[in-house]
């Protein structure tokens, strides 16, 4: 079921392989403009006898993302690391006006508020389950995740403003499609809260 939805996807080509027990499904996404499958670049999730792998295969080169043991498990998150890999965005007036507010945080703040919400990231407040914005030394900053459990995931470091609005923001942004879409879909599948948080660095890719 879960991998019959993805096929739906119009931008998407799904091939499965089954060889000797084992399966294989590889993910490509589709040039836009001729509707053909760009080969090169695939999102692979392998059967092994006991767990389940997913890759990035860039130009036939495997490089592991993740292991699971639990089929239901690797197939969600197959689709959402799919999902974050292959949309497009359109975030190009956002960064404009990010960038034009050069150093200033509170100006900055408060748009990102305006157009996110403030549950989902903090400046200098280290908060749970958001982005948060570190100060690093006097002009440089870093931002990273902080799960429930404590856990940081940096999502970059040294950053001067104000391209570190732009990751904060970027960022904020997948983590409230997470949360306000993403979330209730899986309330079906009953994943424990450390499997849905295991889902959740897939989609940020942390």
């Amino acid at each position: 079921m879960i991998i019959e939805k993805l096929k739906e996807g119009a931008n998407l080509s799904v091939e499965i392989i089954n060889t000797q027990g084992t399966e294989t499904i590889s993910v490509y996404g589709k040039n836009s403009n001729s509707n053909s499958v760009d080969l090169d670049t695939a999102i692979r999730l392998k059967a092994t006898e006991s767990n389940w792998m997913l890759y990035k295969v860039q130009r036939n080169q495997e490089f592991l993302i993740s292991m699971f043991s639990e089929e239901t498990l690797a197939k969600l998150a197959l689709t959402l690391y799919v999902s974050r890999h292959f949309s497009s965005k359109e975030t190009d007036s956002i960064v404009e006006k990010l960038r034009t507010l050069e150093s200033d945080l509170d100006a900055a703040d408060e748009f990102i508020a305006n157009e996110i919400g403030r549950e989902y990231y903090s400046f200098f407040e280290n908060k749970i389950d958001c982005i948060n914005l570190k100060r690093r030394e006097t002009d440089r900053y870093d931002i990273y995740y902080l799960s429930p459990t404590g856990d940081i995931a940096l999502i970059s470091e040294d950053r001067k403003l104000p391209n570190a609005f732009v990751v904060v923001y970027n960022f904020s942004f997948i983590l409230k499609q997470f949360k306000e879409v993403i979330y209730p879909e899986l309330i079906a599948y009953n994943l424990s809260p450390n499997q849905l948080e295991l889902l959740k660095r897939i989609y940020l890719k942390k």
